[in-house]
C-alpha cells in the first residue's frame, strides 16, 4: 500500500492534463505516491502525445464515457493507498503543495476529507469552500434571479465569502477538483456515488462524510493553481449546465426531506395518482362518448339532452367506479408491483358496467342514452388500461433515472450480506439504492470493512440503527435475524413501522407469511416483505379526522370545569394535577397530566383538558392498544399477540381498547361499546387499573394530599 495515490479523470483536456502531469513531476511528495490516469473514451489528437510522454503512470483507458464519479472510483479501485488526491486535469501543483497536504491530514485523523487553497491563474484565492445548498441558494445561483440579485447575501454566504479563506476550517463541502480523502472514512462511506455523471458528487461525498462522523476541513496550507471554467454557468442551454440540473434533482431525490418523505408514502400516493387517472379518464370517456353520440345524431330517433344533464349520470358514474374497483382490488398496496393482469381489469371493469347498466335501468333514467352508456363503457376499458400502463412506466422510468429508488440497509453479518451482494446484480434496475449495511463489530472498536469492493460502507452498529434510518433517509431495512434474536427487537421494529419504513427477512420459515407479509424474490433469494402500515388510507384518514374532532370536541366542554379545578378545586386540596411519563411499544410516549380527586383517583373525562390536547396532536387516540406507566411498553409474548404486532398498524395508545374490559367483564366476552364508554369516562386509558397493578394503590390514603401539591 502506497502512503498516496493521485487520481485524475480525463475527458478531452489533453493541454490540460499535460501540464498537469509535468507539475506533479516537477514537484512529487516525498512520500511513496503512484499517479492513475483514467481517460473516458477522449477523441482528442492531443492525448497520444501526453501518453506517450508519461508511459510510466499508471493509464486506464475506458471504451466509453463512464462519468467523474465511476472514474473517480475506477481509478481509486486500481491502487491501495492510505491517501487519495482526486485531482481535475486543469489543477497545477505547487512547490511543496503535496508536501503539506499530506502533513495537515496526518496531523487531523477526524479528517476524512480535505480541500487545499485553490488559486486562479493570476493569483487570486477561489471560492473552493462552500456551505450546503438552501432552496434559496439555488434560486440564485441556478435562475435568471442570480443576475438580478448578483451581489446578494444569500450568495455571498453560500460561496462562503464572509471567510478569508487564510486559516484551517470545518467546512460543508469543498470543491471537487482536487481534494484528498482517507482511506478509513472512504470504507465507512464508500466511493463517489455514480449516479452523478457530472457535478454534486463532492457535495454528495463531503454530505456522506459528514453523515459518517467524518469532518471536511479546508487548509489554506496546501495551495494548487486551478484553471476553473463554470461551463455550467455558460449558457442555459449548454450540455453542462443540464448535467448541473441532473445530478442536483439527483441529490436532491437522495436527500431532500420532501422526497424522503414522499418515497415513504410512495404506495398510497401511486395509489391516489392512480385513482386520479381513472377519475381523469373516466371524465374523457364520458365526454369523448358524448361526443359521438352528438356526431351520429342522425342514425338515431330520439334526440340527445344537453351534456348538462349528463353531469350527474357522470358523477355517479365515478362513485360506482371508484367504490368497484376498491372493492375488487385494483387500489391495494402494493398494485404497481404485481404483474399486470388484464383478466383482472376487465372483471374490474365488467363489474363497474353492470352495475351502471343496472341501475340507469332500474332508475327509468330516460334521460340516458343508451349508446352514451356502451360506447362509454368500452372508452373507459381503454382510458383505465391507458392510465394504468402510464403510472407504471412513469415509476419504472424514475426507477431508472435514480429518481425513485429505496434507499435500502442491510442489516446482518458481513459474511451474509456479503454473499447475498455476490448474487444480487444490479438492484438499481429493481428500484433499490444500498446504502450501506449494519452490524456489530464484536470486540473490534474500528469497525467493519465495506463490501462489494468497497461500494457498500458499514454504517454503524445495532444499536444505532433507529438513528441511522433517520440520518441516511433509508426508507427500507433488510434483516438475516430473526426479531427474536435481537435483543429488544420488537420495540425497534415498532418505531420502525411507525416511521412507515418498509421491512423484508431473508428467512427460509414461512411463519412471517401468516400474519400478511408477501414472499418475494430479493437479488438471489427469497425474502418476506412486510409493507409500511396497514389499512387504507382512507381509514386512516377517517380515523385521524375523527379523533382530531373528539379532541376538539372535549376540549370546549373541559375547559371550563378545568379552569374551575386550578383556580377552586386544587387551592383548597380538593383535586390535583398527576403527571406521567407513559411508553408505548410503537415509540409514542408523551407526558400526561391527569386530574385527579383528593384520593388520587383520575376524575372523569370531562376534567381532562390536557387529554384532549393529547388528542388533537396524535399522542392519544379514542381506541387503540394500552400504553404502561412502567418506562416501557409491553412486548408481544406468545403467538396470537406476535400474529397480532405484525397484523396490526402503528396506533397510537388509546384512551379505551379492546383492554378495557377485564376481569370479570373480560370473562363474559368481547367489550361492549357500554363498556368501552363507560372506561374511557370513567378512568380514561386506564391510569387508574395500572397503577393498582403495580401495587401503587396502597398508599392513596396517604400519599394523596401530595398529588395535589405537585400542581
Amino acid at each position: 500500500m502506497v502512503k498516496l495515490a493521485v487520481i485524475i479523470v480525463h475527458y478531452n483536456t489533453s493541454a490540460d492534463l499535460s501540464r498537469c502531469l509535468e507539475s506533479l513531476n516537477a514537484y512529487p511528495p516525498h512520500a511513496d505516491h503512484q499517479v492513475v490516469i483514467v481517460d473516458n473514451a477522449s477523441t482528442d489528437l492531443g492525448l497520444e502525445e501526453v501518453h506517450q510522454s508519461h508511459q510510466h503512470l499508471h493509464w486506464i483507458f475506458s471504451k466509453e464515457n463512464l462519468g467523474y464519479a465511476k472514474g473517480c472510483n475506477r481509478g481509486m479501485a486500481a491502487v491501495a493507498a492510505q491517501y487519495y488526491l482526486v485531482l481535475n486535469p486543469d489543477i497545477v501543483v505547487q512547490p511543496g503543495a503535496l508536501d503539506r497536504l499530506v502533513e495537515f491530514a496526518d496531523s487531523n485523523p477526524r479528517a476524512g476529507l480535505i480541500g487545499p487553497q485553490l488559486l486562479n491563474e493570476d493569483g487570486s484565492i477561489q471560492d473552493s469552500c462552500r456551505r450546503f445548498y438552501t432552496f434559496r441558494t439555488l434560486l440564485l445561483r441556478r435562475t435568471f434571479l442570480g443576475r438580478i440579485f448578483s451581489n446578494s447575501n444569500i450568495v455571498r454566504q453560500h460561496l462562503m465569502k464572509d471567510f478569508d479563506h487564510r486559516s484551517n476550517r470545518p467546512v460543508d463541502w469543498v470543491l471537487g477538483g482536487c481534494i484528498l480523502v482517507r482511506r478509513e472514512a472512504l470504507d465507512r462511506t464508500g466511493p463517489m456515488d455514480e449516479r452523478f455523471f457530472l457535478y454534486f458528487e463532492d457535495v454528495d461525498w463531503c454530505y456522506r462524510m459528514w453523515q459518517a462522523g467524518w469532518d471536511v476541513l479546508y487548509s489554506p496550507e496546501a495551495r494548487f493553481m486551478h484553471r476553473h471554467r463554470r461551463d455550467s454557468g455558460q449558457g442555459t442551454f449548454n450540455r453542462s449546465f443540464w448535467l448541473h440540473l441532473g445530478s442536483l434533482i439527483s441529490f436532491y431525490e437522495k436527500w431532500g426531506m420532501l422526497v424522503w418523505l414522499l418515497k415513504k408514502w410512495r404506495d398510497p400516493l401511486a395509489v391516489f395518482f392512480l385513482w386520479l387517472l381513472d377519475m381523469a379518464g373516466l371524465a374523457i370517456a364520458f365526454g369523448t362518448a358524448y361526443g359521438i353520440r352528438g356526431l351520429l345524431g342522425g342514425l338515431f330517433s330520439e334526440p340527445l339532452y344537453p351534456l348538462r344533464e349528463y353531469l350527474p349520470v357522470m358523477g355517479f358514474s365515478a362513485l360506482i367506479a371508484t367504490v368497484t374497483f376498491m372493492w375488487t382490488g385494483r387500489y391495494r398496496k402494493g398494485w404497481d408491483r404485481r404483474p399486470a393482469s388484464w383478466f383482472e381489469l376487465m372483471r374490474q371493469l365488467g363489474a363497474v358496467a353492470l352495475l351502471l347498466l343496472a341501475s340507469t335501468y332500474l332508475g327509468h333514467l330516460e334521460v340516458v342514452s343508451r349508446a352514451v352508456l356502451l360506447m362509454f363503457i368500452f372508452l373507459l376499458g381503454l382510458t383505465t388500461i391507458g392510465g394504468e400502463m402510464l403510472v407504471r412506466r412513469g415509476l419504472r422510468r424514475l426507477e431508472k433515472g435514480f429518481l425513485s429508488l429505496e434507499r435500502t440497509l442491510l442489516v446482518g453479518e458481513p459474511d451474509q450480506v456479503q454473499g447475498w451482494l455476490a448474487g444480487t446484480g444490479d438492484m438499481v434496475n429493481r428500484g433499490v439504492d444500498i446504502a450501506g449495511y449494519v452490524a456489530d463489530p464484536g470486540e473490534s472498536d474500528g469497525g467493519l470493512p465495506a463490501l462489494r469492493g468497497g461500494e457498500i460502507p458499514w454504517l454503524g452498529k445495532r444499536q444505532d440503527l433507529l438513528e441511522i434510518v433517520s440520518r441516511y433517509r433509508i426508507s427500507q431495512v433488510v434483516f438475516w435475524q430473526r426479531p427474536e434474536q435481537i435483543p429488544g427487537s420488537y420495540r425497534l421494529l415498532a418505531n420502525l413501522r411507525r416511521l412507515r419504513i418498509r421491512l423484508r427477512w431473508h428467512l427460509e420459515d414461512t411463519w412471517l407469511l401468516a400474519t400478511g407479509a408477501r414472499a418475494e424474490l430479493f437479488g438471489s433469494e427469497l425474502s418476506g416483505v412486510q409493507e409500511p402500515g396497514t389499512g387504507s388510507v382512507l381509514r386512516t384518514l377517517l380515523d385521524r379526522s375523527g379523533t382530531v374532532l373528539f379532541g376538539l370536541v372535549l376540549w370546549l366542554l373541559a375547559l371550563f370545569p378545568w379552569v374551575w379545578l386550578r383556580l377552586v378545586r386544587v387551592p383548597r386540596r380538593e383535586a390535583g394535577i398527576r403527571r406521567l411519563q407513559i411508553a408505548d411499544l410503537w415509540g409514542y410516549n408523551p407526558d400526561l397530566q391527569l386530574a385527579v380527586d383528593r384520593q388520587g383517583r383520575v376524575l372523569p373525562l370531562v376534567w381532562q383538558l390536557e387529554l384532549a390536547t393529547a388528542l388533537i396532536r396524535g399522542e392519544l387516540s379514542l381506541h387503540g392498544p394500552r400504553f404502561s406507566v412502567t418506562g416501557e411498553g409491553a412486548t408481544p409474548a406468545g403467538p396470537s399477540a406476535l400474529a397480532g404486532f405484525w397484523r396490526e398498524g402503528p396506533r397510537s395508545p388509546g384512551l379505551t381498547g379492546a383492554w378495557a374490559a377485564e376481569g370479570a367483564q373480560a370473562a363474559s366476552g368481547p367489550p361492549t361499546l357500554a363498556i368501552l364508554l363507560r372506561q374511557m369516562w370513567f378512568d380514561p386509558g386506564g391510569v387508574d387499573s395500572l397503577l393498582a397493578d403495580l401495587g401503587q394503590a396502597d398508599d392513596r390514603a396517604d400519599g394523596r394530599h401530595s398529588a395535589g401539591e405537585e400542581t
